[in-house]
């Protein structure tokens, strides 16, 4: 099992995972991870509101009407296409209906990735992680990738941004695999569930976010 010292990634080492995942569920998972998804095939109202605790930033009664009602008409009918188990390791199996969904989803008003992914994170654990900035900037930030960057900002090209970002992501679940599986294990007998693909974005987030929150 990975100690408390270190997680090698293909794409970087995170220090501590256990500490800062523990310490992350003490203080943040009651109001994103421990609330249930009404149904796994449609957006509802509390998707979108729940992610104000991940900084979405959907915070007015304009965003969250317009957020809500533009992501459930553009991807409920897009969510039965990736199975509720749908899980990231299959990346290349899932790859052309995921990434259909996300372009579905950054189309809504006031969304783009972060957002889109904070919402549908709720509908699909084993396959979306949340795409924020700094996950984002994390695996884009290479001479080759850097230049897409401000795809991210742009509706036509974020979900492909994304995949390229995802393409990276799952290459770090599947080295790491086992690691994370005695993580999640971990977790669970402190009283926390969270899915691999979770465990990893969270680590990845906590070891890079500039205002150092959980190092």
């Amino acid at each position: 099992m990975p100690g408390m010292d270190g997680l090698r990634l293909p794409s970087g080492n995170i220090a501590k995972p256990r500490e800062r995942l523990l310490a992350f569920c003490r203080g943040e998972y009651a109001y994103y991870d421990a609330i249930p998804s009404l149904d796994a095939n449609r957006i509802d109202p509390l998707d979108v509101l729940v992610t104000v605790a991940m900084n979405s930033r959907v915070d007015s009664a304009v965003k969250v009407h317009r957020v809500h009602q533009g992501l459930a008409e553009n991807c409920n009918p897009r969510l039965p296409a990736l199975p509720e188990d749908a899980d990231l390791i299959d990346l290349d199996r899932w790859r052309e209906p995921l990434r259909e969904l996300l372009h579905a989803a950054v189309q809504a008003h006031f969304v783009l990735i972060p957002v889109a992914t904070k919402v549908l994170h709720r509908k699909r654990r084993f396959l979306i992680p949340m795409l924020d900035g700094v996950v984002l900037r994390y695996y884009l930030d290479t001479p080759e990738l850097r230049a897409l960057l401000p795809g991210t900002e742009n509706k036509a090209k974020a979900a492909d941004v994304a995949m390229e970002a995802l393409t990276l992501f799952h290459a770090d679940l599947v080295h790491t695999r086992d690691a994370i599986g005695a993580l999640r294990v971990w977790l669970e007998e402190q009283g926390f569930s969270l899915s691999p693909v979770r465990v990893l974005e969270l680590l990845v987030w906590m070891e890079v976010e500039p205002a150092g929150y959980y190092r």
